[in-house]
């Protein structure tokens, strides 16, 4: 599974396009995908995937959303009962054959978000502890793990280690001339599961 923050789906949709040919990626959850109900599936449609989207829309105004490309031969549904009217995520539930199921979460969390959101993000969490079962939250979190002090990172951390969730993301995700962050980031709570992690530089050029 792989998480990118894409600045417009529609915008690189035929340089993910060749991405995804290249790669051996099952599931891609994308952030700011910047889709409305103008745009349909169809129009960013990727050979071999489906598409599941949830486009924000608030106030009229558009931008952020979150999405996941899956591969067509994998069994899965989408878990709405975790949704959240007030955080960007998407969840969905893996089923393998022989295997428990597990579940993938993409939050986008944009930045100056109020610091009052964290407290949904529990709740969220706090439903996936309660199956006692494997997930992953993973997206653009906008939380720079090379700053243990600032009082965002502080709120993530105080709750995703109530979960016992290791993040398994070291390396800055977000690089610029002037800048280097760590805030595209993937917690799970059985990192003994993960045979390798790590940050892929793709070829899809940004800008923002």
């Amino acid at each position: 599974m792989a998480s990118l923050n894409i600045t417009s789906l529609l915008k690189h949709i035929d340089e993910l396009r060749v991405f995804l040919n290249d790669q051996n990626i099952d599931v891609l959850a994308i952030n700011e995908t910047r889709l409305n109900e103008s745009i349909s599936d169809q129009d960013v449609k990727v050979q071999g995937y489906d598409i599941i989207r949830r486009d924000r829309s608030t106030n009229g105004r558009f931008g952020g959303g979150v999405c996941f490309y899956i591969r067509s031969n994998i069994s899965y549904s989408v878990r709405t009962d975790l949704d959240s009217q007030l955080l960007e995520i998407i969840s969905i539930e893996i089923r393998k054959h022989n295997s428990k199921p597990f579940v993938i979460t993409s939050w986008y969390r944009p930045p100056n978000s109020p610091h009052e959101l964290f407290a949904h993000v529990n709740t969220l969490l706090g439903k996936l502890d309660s199956e006692n079962v494997e997930h992953f939250l993973l997206g653009d979190l906008n939380c720079d793990m090379q700053s243990k002090d600032n009082a965002n990172v502080k709120a993530l951390l105080n709750i995703t280690d109530i979960y016992g969730l290791e993040q398994l993301i070291n390396e800055p995700t977000r690089i610029t001339p002037t800048t280097s962050t760590l805030i595209d980031l993937i917690f799970t709570n059985r990192a003994e599961n993960v045979y390798c992690s790590g940050v892929s530089h793709v070829a899809i050029v940004i800008t923002v």
